[in-house]
């Protein structure tokens, strides 16, 4: 039986899939039916009637079970008695629909007079004005007077605050229910409801803060009036008068393609722009609010030099100019090694190519690094290896999937990943495994939790590794063509018994045997893993294997993705900003090796200059600060005065994402353009410029103009990024691809859809035989003096350096304080508020406390990246978790 079904509508016949509804089959062929309610990323539910239309059926016969024949050999239609909802109705064989008819024209009409009774005629200060479907629809179908009494109009607030970033005009709101249902469908933040009934009914919300959800913004979007808006765009301009270009967020590893409005040079809104392989519709708030970095006054303008202690403006030629000589020196004096480079992962592709070029080729050393911070707490090398395959659509993947998340909290560290991995598991069936020290958000959508000690998730992954082996689920065809050492593996992962493993991880062992068989058995199985499951190279030994042992790597929606904390963590592992790779994963001959991030700045270090970009080893550890005060000569490239750079010799300003091009590489391995929007402050340059001018002035002639200039090297010497150029990064996407999508109505914007490019992982080779890796994992250490163990996750809204500038965030970033179990407050005395002083290693940090529900007893959470880093003082640079003793403050 065929899944195409062919029916007509206003007279032209269309075919499409079984299933699909009326609304989106006019689509098909450009008769747009008009809807409210109606949004393909939510459940319809034909509340606004808007969509209303004729829909007519072939007469079957009773006795044949055959469609009636007229008189002319065609099928009796025989319609309903009332006009139906297009946007409930699936399409059936030889159906017939009449959108145009009188009847459904007269219902549009009549819908539209009902929702302007006591719709305020606000338009020209109305924010969706010029983007409004209302007032589109209302120009094509609604009446051009009202019969309504103005004195019978319902009056509501019109500045109602939802929250502190959405206002709701309540007169405006036509009751939709679209950000009610989205909250409740895709955010699974059910914050908001409708109350009362009839003409009575508004939107509120029920939680404490009001309307608290890290996609509240997404609301504003989907609105179909201007009920709802945002603080930060509220009356800031007129749609028509801003210029929209595609961006790419640069506030987590994400890559969330968004559009930039911008007006008088500068950017008054963010928006999501549609990419279906990456965020789809949606953004986080995160990336919607936190753009006021861009614009800050805080911004440095011009170069600083060192001056009789202080710093001071100067010119570019001057600052370069001492760069250059103050590092010749220190290189004729101690050679290359006595300089070293860190690089932040919020560049570029283009300023980390260059950057490790300035280094390895004009320097001579392999000192650079960019592991400090987040960075320095996960690495990773297994995308490389078994990363996604290409073609892989998380928007897509159900049932028949098996995606494992081990040790991340998703609607934290990568909030619209969290969307969509919830989505797959609730919406289309796929089986999800959410492995973790401590309840997250994610548990609520899984079918399996697997809750372990801290410091033993390299201990889980071995043994659902070795479950998969005695249950013989292994692939053993794909093992045999694509991988090596299968026999060695077995052997090692003989000790490790679902029973052994269980006690070490404090999981039930039928647990680990079902979700390995799970995992095994699935069609397509993919592995997200993260911060909380500890930078342990066992742990990435074993997912690997995992991944090739089931054959879940080498194809689409198959392999493994990192959640890497920065925008471009992906692209500084490709580029080689490690001491031991150059770009492409290319290992440095042996003995080569520079100094990493830690040795650099250790006590001791031979390196006695250094550049730094991006990045803010002050503020991470006083260790670290009083390594750079020892340094001879320090040069810093960045956006602020950070903590950093208030120690350097010589500050290089910097442009934002937003005031130059460039490109980001994401966690699935995609490489992503964005453009330039604003013009920058001052006199401050772009990384990759910079750089270039630095090397110029140490005696190298590189030829690069522009960023896409600098990738067009990259195409040709990294042969992971050999079909990169930016024609390929900015090609829109295939007419076939971009109906498959759907573009949602009242947006003006018109920011290209394009999808970027992604890099193929060694799997992907039909010629590599990947090995089979066993490492064995770090012992769980059980300190009986210790009384818990203190846990440093990564939280949304944190002290990044960036975020901090959007005041209208400041509110929600976390301030230093630990969470507590109720069985662990119970257990010490405490109550909200309390003070609790926390000590390792010599160290100690009083806190306020906080109880947290969610957490097991013995676990305490302190946040990274707070003010006055708290968690980094107690663990150390780059750890996550580790026993501590508390006491509490009298």
């Amino acid at each position: 039986m065929s899944d195409q079904v062919t029916l007509t509508i206003d007279g032209v016949e269309v075919a499409v899939p079984k299933g699909t509804l009326i609304v989106e089959a006019a689509k098909r062929i450009a008769n747009e039916i008009p809807v409210f309610c109606y949004h393909a990323k939510l459940d319809p539910v034909g509340m606004c009637r808007m969509c209303l239309v004729e829909v007519g059926t072939p007469a079957i016969d009773p006795a044949t079970k055959q469609p009636q024949l007229d008189e002319n050999g065609q099928p009796v239609i025989r319609f309903m008695p009332k006009p139906t909802t297009a946007c409930t109705t699936p399409v059936s064989e030889g159906m017939v629909v009449k959108v145009n008819s009188e009847a459904a024209l007269a219902d549009r009409k009549a819908i539209l007079e009902f929702l302007l009774t006591s719709h305020p005629l606000d338009c020209p200060v109305c924010d969706k004005g010029g983007e409004c479907p209302l007032q589109d629809l209302t120009i094509r179908h609604g009446p051009g007077n009202s019969r309504f009494d103005y004195e019978d109009k319902q009056h509501f607030p019109k500045r109602y605050p939802l929250g502190d970033l959405i206002v709701l005009d309540m007169e405006r709101c036509i009751i939709c229910a679209r950000c009610v249902r989205f909250q409740q469908e895709i955010a699974y933040d059910p914050v908001l409801a409708i109350e009362e009934r009839g003409r009575y009914a508004h939107i509120v919300t029920y939680s404490n803060p009001g309307f608290d959800s890290h996609y509240s913004g997404n609301t504003t979007d989907i609105c179909p009036v201007g009920a709802l808006t945002t603080r930060d765009f509220r009356f800031q301009a007129r749609a028509w008068e801003m210029a929209n270009v595609p961006s790419i967020c640069n506030h987590c590893s994400v890559g969330c393609n968004t559009v930039l409005g911008t007006r008088t040079g500068e950017i008054k809104r963010v928006m999501p722009r549609q990419n279906e392989a990456v965020n789809e519709i949606w953004i986080c708030d995160k990336g919607r609010f936190g753009h006021h970095f861009n614009g800050s006054p805080n911004r440095l303008t011009t170069p600083l030099v060192r001056k009789d202690g202080e710093l001071v403006e100067a010119s570019w030629g001057e600052a370069l100019t001492l760069v250059a000589e103050k590092f010749t020196a220190i290189k004729q004096a101690g050679g290359p090694n006595a300089l070293g480079g860190l690089a932040g992962a919020r560049l570029s592709n283009e300023d980390l190519y260059l950057f490790q070029k300035l280094f390895r080729e004009v320097i001579g050393t392999n000192n650079i690094d960019h592991r400090i911070g987040l960075s320095a707490a996960l690495e990773d090398e297994t995308a490389y290896t078994v990363g996604v395959g290409l073609g892989t659509d998380l928007g897509r993947v159900g049932k028949g999937t098996t995606i494992l998340v081990m040790g991340c909290d998703l609607d934290e560290e990568a909030p619209i990943l969290y969307l969509r991995v919830a989505a797959a598991s609730c919406k289309r069936g796929a089986h999800l495994i959410n492995a973790g020290g401590r309840r997250t958000k994610l548990d609520a959508q899984a079918q399996t939790t697997l809750r372990y000690r801290y410091g033993t998730a390299a201990h889980l992954a071995l043994g659902l590794l070795a479950s998969v082996v005695r249950q013989e689920l292994a692939a053993k065809e794909w093992i045999e063509s694509h991988t090596s050492g299968l026999a060695e593996l077995e052997k090692a992962l003989s000790d490790y018994t679902s029973n052994w493993v269980g006690k070490i991880t404090g999981i039930v062992p039928d647990e680990i045997e079902a979700a390995a068989k799970a995992f095994a058995e699935a069609e397509n199985g993919i592995i997200f893993f993260g911060l909380e499951a500890g930078n342990d190279p066992a742990l990435r030994a074993a997912l690997e294997a995992l991944a090739l042992i089931t054959g879940h790597a080498g194809k689409a929606n198959n392999g493994i993705i990192p959640i890497l904390p920065h925008a471009n963590s992906r692209g500084a592992a490709d580029m080689g900003i490690v001491p031991d790779r150059l770009p492409g994963y290319v290992p440095i001959e042996a003995g080569q090796a520079g100094l990493s991030a830690q040795e650099m700045l250790a006590e001791g270090s031979p390196v006695k200059g250094m550049l730094i970009a991006a990045l803010d080893p002050a503020v991470e550890s006083d260790a670290y600060r009083a390594a750079l005060e020892k340094l001879d000569f320090l040069v810093v490239q960045e956006l602020f005065l950070t903590e950093t750079a208030k120690l350097a010799d010589v500050v290089l300003p910097a442009r934002g994402a937003a005031e130059r091009d460039g490109t980001f590489t994401n966690a699935e391995r995609r490489v992503q353009a964005f453009d330039l929007a604003v013009p920058a402050p001052g006199a401050v340059w772009a990384d990759w410029l910079i750089l270039t001018a630095i090397a110029g002035q140490m005696g190298a002639d590189w030829p690069y103009a522009s960023a896409d200039g600098v990738m067009a090297e990259i195409t040709q010497a990294v042969p992971l990024y050999a079909g990169m150029k930016f024609e390929n990064l900015v090609a829109p996407v295939s007419l076939a691809r971009k109906t498959s999508h759907y573009i949602y109505e009242g947006m003006s914007y018109t920011a290209d859809v394009r999808e970027g490019v992604q890099w193929a992982s060694l799997a992907e080779n039909e010629s590599a035989k990947l090995p089979l890796r066993f490492i064995a994992p770090k012992a769980a250490v059980v300190d009986e003096d210790m009384a818990l163990t203190l846990v440093a996750p990564r939280v949304l809204y944190d002290e990044g350096r960036l975020f901090v500038e959007a005041e209208l965030m400041h509110s929600h970033i976390v301030p230093p304080q630990m969470w507590v179990s109720r069985a662990d407050a119970q257990k010490i005395g405490l109550v909200h508020g309390d003070i609790l002083t926390v000590a390792q290693n010599g160290t100690s940090v009083a806190l306020p406390v906080v109880i947290n529900r969610s957490l097991s007893e013995g676990v305490v959470v302190v946040p990274r990246n707070l003010a006055g880093r708290p968690a980094e003082k107690l663990l150390g640079p780059g750890e996550v978790y580790g026993p501590v003793r508390v006491k509490r403050d009298l």
